[in-house]
């Protein structure tokens, strides 16, 4: 325990160290060193703290977020109970463009974004004009694939992102997620979740970039420029969080299982994207997971949080607690016996900041002293938490700007944007020539499916007025020849009493009676068409986070949930061509249905523009140009599955049952074009150790239309001290060609291409062979030999 101080006080001076003395710069200035804005934040933060009380401290590493009632007065901020609630100050508020703890939340969960401002607004004032120390608030919200906000421009979910493999195109959505985010009055960003998608029963795969741990870095990458960009803060930027500090892949699929893994598979897999994220893109603040690493709770994990986040992957921003993770010490892990010992394990581990309430942190004055915990500890949390206000000029502009906010709501350019995302993140998996559809074409078309009216925007989302569904979309695009007709088939679940699928609210299962006649009138409507566009997969109420056991999310099976497989050989049995589109938050055992329909198209959640981006692939307007950043499994039972496993796991994939492939592998994804790849082409087949590699692969459009394709490069390492995975990616790129048009595609081969960690762990590139591959999905590769000497 000793040690573990010793390391925080020694961080702690190293963050705040100062070029003299606060008192000698105090006179200098003849003011306050911390209210002076041409002072240096280590000076304005050291500053601060020497004025600080134990309780205005503790104020600062805390939340509010379920606990807006206490300082309202219905919707209106009650300057009254502020008083009481703000005595000291508050570190920050957790999603102020929601209602969570009013009355308003049970029909109501979202503000309109003026409302927000004046909130925010409100509250700034008094925390700035009405308390001793006049420190404003952080306002935090969840940024996964766009503000989750009323209103706000929604993107499609991270593993929609990750499909497009076009981090430039990323980076945009993350600009203007950022840039909503800020003028509406956050400062800090719940996103990007850096997590790999190696378990598809884990509800939160949705919230995942994909499988591999170079597609989530430069995913990754890509969200923290864009939202973050470069240090110090912009006016128009917010501060980023990585999460989660580390999931791994919990037992069973099961969200906060124990994620028990080695630690050679914790450094090659799942710590290289918060690693690059970190080098590369400079994020002010990491968030622990829920569960165990090693056998220890994340938010009580000194070796985790300080051992290798601070020291080994160089982190130098503020840890701030996933909701309700140091409070989890006591109720699930059974570690602390109450608040008291959870907030001792937690601060001592390195948790800055307690989110949502800060039930345990309440008691660190107390705390202190008691002599259990030293004032040093708050005094490092506290300072980094300081330094970000500093860096983000919340005391000399605290408030928002509410005339330039509501005028970036729902502006053309940021739907624009929303629809070219999505088309770009969708995949075509199969087609047997019937798309694209002629929209001038006369003909019937059914549609058919529960997914086809509401348009589904998965977890961390809110609500748009203007979100286009697929029907919708459909029906907008298709030309005056075109007759439409729609069923529902089936209910997954029911709706709530809005007609709403959302993620915070207990699933209502579908009766299967109702279901039956909904099959029944759809095979009527079915019969009547040309083609049948079938529309299936999840709702958010049971692929999401599990919150509790009365809003579970993940899954003991991978099918098609409910009735709708009994939907899927009701279609097939019209003999009526079949094109399919999934609409989902995870990878599907869906064999049947890719076996029959003509066409299947994977869409994950869209977002808002989700249904016109579909219709402008379904009728040609743009060619599908998306590729799978997850593998897809024939049976759960085949589980793990994706693509990067060591030699001696293909082996196990001899099942009785089944065949040891996947349905579809990873970076899998077809065009209405064609294409070929070139094997790749080396500068110099040997290199010395120390050496970058350069590798050129050409692709040519060879069919009859203008489209996208992403070459991919990965590396083998042919004989290595310790098993290496089969395949690495290492690069890629997302290329737009003309029919008959050919490009040159580059690549670079550094050092940390081909390094490892060897059999004495130690991080090497090792002399020897190495197989470089290149192609369109990892089962369609051509390949050179590399030596390094």
């Amino acid at each position: 325990m000793a040690d573990r101080l010793a390391v925080t006080r020694r961080m702690f001076i190293a963050s705040t160290a100062l070029a003299m003395p606060v008192t000698a710069m105090a006179q200098i200035t003849g003011k306050e060193v911390y209210r002076d804005p041409k002072a240096p934040v280590q000076d304005r933060v050291r500053d601060l703290l020497s004025r600080m009380t134990l309780e205005e401290k503790a104020a600062q590493m805390r939340s509010m977020a379920y606990t807006k009632a206490s300082f309202l007065e219905g919707d209106d901020f009650s300057p009254e109970k502020a008083m009481k609630v703000f005595q000291n100050g508050i570190g920050q508020i957790g999603s102020p463009s929601d209602t969570n703890g009013t009355k308003r939340y049970i029909k109501d969960a979202y503000r309109a974004a003026g409302e927000t401002i004046d909130l925010i607004n409100a509250i700034q004032r008094h925390l700035v004009e009405h308390t001793r120390l006049g420190i404003p608030a952080i306002f935090h919200e969840e940024t996964a694939h766009g503000l989750k906000a009323r209103d706000a421009t929604i993107f499609p979910v991270p593993l929609g992102l990750g499909s497009t493999w076009d981090p430039a195109l990323v980076q945009q959505a993350f600009e203007l997620a950022g840039r909503e985010a800020r003028m509406r009055g956050a400062t800090v960003a719940l996103s990007p979740v850096l997590d790999l998608a190696r378990d598809p029963r884990f509800g939160r795969v949705e919230e995942f970039f994909g499988e591999d741990p170079y597609l989530v870095s430069q995913m990754g990458i890509a969200s923290v420029r864009g939202q973050q960009g470069t240090r110090p803060l912009a006016a128009d930027k917010v501060f980023t969080t990585l999460k989660h500090f580390i999931h791994g892949s919990p037992e069973g699929g099961l969200n906060t299982a124990p994620a028990d893994m080695s630690e050679r598979t914790l450094r090659e897999n799942f710590l290289v994207p918060f690693e690059q994220v970190i080098k590369k893109a400079d994020p002010a603040i990491i968030m622990p997971s829920y569960n165990e690493i090693g056998g220890v709770p994340s938010h009580a994990n000194f070796e985790l949080l300080q051992r290798t986040g601070r020291e080994r992957l160089g982190f130098r921003g503020a840890y701030f607690s996933d909701y309700g993770g140091v409070t989890n010490l006591v109720t699930q892990h059974h570690m602390a016996a109450n608040d008291d010992e959870a907030a001792v394990l937690a601060l001592h581990a390195g948790v800055d900041a307690e989110l949502p309430e800060g039930h345990s942190y309440m008691r660190l004055p107390e705390l202190v002293r008691a002599g259990r915990i030293p004032e040093a500890s708050l005094d490092a949390a506290v300072g980094r938490i300081l330094a970000l206000k500093f860096e983000a000029g919340l005391f000399e502009n605290p408030y928002v700007n509410k005339a330039r906010a509501l005028r970036q709501v729902n502006a053309p350019a940021s739907k624009a944007l929303a629809r070219k995302v999505a088309q770009k993140s969708l995949i075509l998996l199969k087609n047997d020539g019937i798309l694209p559809l002629d929209p001038a074409a006369p003909r019937k078309i059914a549609v058919i499916g529960p997914n086809a009216v509401e348009a589904l925007f998965g977890g961390y989302s809110s609500v748009n007025a203007q979100a286009v569904g697929i029907l919708a979309g459909v029906k907008a695009a298709a030309g005056k020849g075109i007759t439409i007709e729609h069923a529902e088939g089936v209910q997954i679940v029911k709706p709530d009493e809005m007609g709403q699928h959302l993620p915070g609210r207990g699933a209502r299962y579908a009766d299967p009676a109702e279901n039956a006649a909904r099959i029944a009138q759809a095979v009527e409507v079915a019969k009547r068409s040309d083609v049948i566009l079938l529309v299936v997969g999840d709702v958010p109420e049971i692929t999401r986070e599990a919150i509790n056991a009365g809003a579970p999310g993940d899954r003991n099976s991978l099918g098609l949930f409910g009735d709708q497989d009994t939907l899927v050989e009701a279609m097939i049995g019209t003999g009526k061509p079949i094109v399919a589109l999934l609409i989902n938050g995870r990878p599907l055992t869906v064999t049947r249905l890719a076996d029959k329909a003509n066409a299947l198209v994977e869409g994950w959640y869209l977002g808002q523009e989700g249904g016109n981006a579909f219709a402008d692939m379904l009728f040609g307007k743009v060619n599908p140009g998306g590729k799978l950043p997850v593998t897809f499994p024939r049976s759960v039972g085949d589980l793990p599955m994706y693509y990067n496993q060591h030699p001696s796991a293909k082996t196990r994939k001899r099942y009785v049952e089944g065949k040891p492939t996947p349905l579809f592998p990873f970076g899998y994804g077809l065009s209405y074009t064609t294409f070929e790849i070139s094997a790749p082409r080396l500068a110099k087949s040997a290199i010395a150790m120390g050496e970058t590699a350069m590798v050129e692969v050409d692709v040519t459009n060879s069919g009859s239309r203008t489209g996208d394709e992403v070459v991919q490069l990965y590396v083998r390492d042919d004989v290595s001290s310790v098993p290496r995975p089969l395949l690495e990616l290492r690069g890629f790129e997302r290329v737009t060609l003309k029919p008959g048009e050919k490009r040159t595609v580059q690549f670079r081969l550094d050092p940390d291409s081909l390094a490892f960690w060897n059999i004495d762990m130690q991080y090497v590139v090792e002399p020897g062979t190495f197989t470089i591959h290149a192609g369109s999905s990892s089962d369609k590769l051509k390949s050179v030999k590399l030596t390094v000497a």
